[in-house]
């Protein structure tokens, strides 16, 4: 069985969850301070910006461990298919 597309090798995952925290961090820090400046009202929507960076980062790392966990379970049950399959077959050739 070959592994799945889905499944990625752990320091490419581990890159993507970086991702999925920085670059939110960064750009809505960012828009943050730059509205902060036009607005003279600093440091008030660089925090905002800082915590809805956090929320969807949360709401992203959140998504993208659901989706690997259920491609993780649906290799574990085609696999335990397949072991059940092979069980039966050689329990009919005894």
């Amino acid at each position: 069985m070959q592994k799945s597309d889905n499944n990625p090798q752990p320091f490419g995952l581990a890159l993507q969850m970086g991702y999925l925290i920085a670059i939110p961090l960064v750009v809505f820090a960012l828009l943050g301070r730059f509205v902060d400046s036009a607005l003279g009202s600093s440091p008030l929507f660089f925090l905002m910006g800082i915590l809805f960076a956090i929320t969807c980062s949360t709401v992203l790392v959140y998504k993208k461990t659901m989706a690997l966990l259920k491609v993780t379970e649906d290799e574990s049950r085609i696999k335990n298919q397949e072991l059940r399959i092979e069980q039966n077959v050689k329990k009919g050739d005894a």
